[in-house]
């Protein structure tokens, strides 16, 4: 009776410990295969390296068949014109495939807002900084006979006159404006409420002002970025990961104390979506005095 009622208890042991076994791995093979939610950060300069490395970081992104969605953490006061452009368009590519949701964790001005516009649905905190639309470059000159070369043509050796380069200027504002206005008139959320006139004069907004206007769609931090995502995705269960950790690749910030030497290695005529608050000169104020950084200021409405 005893060996029979030990077996009884080692064969329901046995099938109870099947049972369990089975359980564990099916759950660690839904959680192997369940859709993923990345989350990846952009932060300080845009200039050539840092969106060099953020343009291979979202191509894999958007290539990777159990990526799902993708939530943008932006924290930036913009860079070259050229890069800033170049960052929403990939960012718009990404966003025809897989939703974008961008949240600001601090900035997202001039061309950090490019970037930002391109996201499906963007959330930033209430005393955020936002806005700054429109383009910077150098004081334009003539173009001046050298007596060490010979030219073609008179604007072959300067590329044009100053009225040129003020055209050119204005044309990289036109864009920016532009794909502001198409971007956040289509939102279903909170579109722009405000015309492209006013958007020109290049506003530095807090977050509250910003929602108020429809540039941004709603107050929120990254754990409401990643369930918009997820509900962009129509995902009912979804793993979050860090984009990098997941990818193995790396992405290295680019200081906005670089702004000097980006300046001064830029072509005549370069245009930079740069807060207007950064100064563009070989040794900017802004950076003589740790108190004066715009990112440390304390912050209080438009400057």
């Amino acid at each position: 009776m005893r060996r029979s009622l030990r077996g009884t208890w080692l064969v329901l042991t046995f099938w109870a410990a099947c049972l369990v076994l089975g359980w564990l791995i099916a759950e660690l093979y839904v959680a192997a295969v369940r859709p993923l939610v990345a989350i990846v950060r952009f932060e300080g300069l845009i200039d050539t390296a840092s969106a060099g490395q953020m343009f291979r970081i979202l191509e894999a992104a958007r290539t990777d068949q159990r990526i799902a969605a993708l939530v943008l953490e932006l924290d930036s006061y913009g860079g070259d014109a050229r890069s800033s452009e170049g960052l929403y368009h990939v960012l718009l590519r990404l966003r025809q495939e897989k939703p974008l949701v961008v949240v600001v964790v601090g900035a997202a001005t001039s061309g950090g807002y490019h970037m930002a516009v391109a996201g499906n649905k963007i959330y930033a905190p209430a005393v955020s900084e936002i806005g700054n639309v429109g383009a910077r470059s150098g004081r334009p000159w003539d173009p001046s006979i050298s007596p060490d070369w010979l030219s073609t043509g008179p604007f072959k050796l300067d590329g044009g006159s100053r009225f040129d380069n003020i055209r050119q200027l204005d044309l990289v504002k036109e864009a920016f404006v532009s794909h502001v206005v198409y971007q956040r008139s289509l939102s279903p959320y909170n579109p722009l409420r405000v015309d492209a006139k006013t958007l020109a004069e290049a506003h530095v907004y807090m977050g509250s002002e910003a929602l108020a206007l429809g540039l941004i769609d709603a107050p929120g931090g990254l754990s409401d970025a990643i369930q918009a995502a997820a509900e962009l995705a129509g995902l009912d269960s979804y793993r979050t990961v860090q984009l990098l950790d997941y990818l193995g690749m790396s992405f290295t910030p680019s200081s906005y104390y670089s702004v000097p030497q980006l300046v001064r290695s830029a072509l005549p005529g370069t245009v930079f979506l740069l807060d207007s608050r950064i100064a563009l000169g070989d040794v900017p104020s802004v950076f003589t005095s740790r108190n004066a950084l715009p990112w440390d200021r304390p912050t209080g409405g438009r400057r």
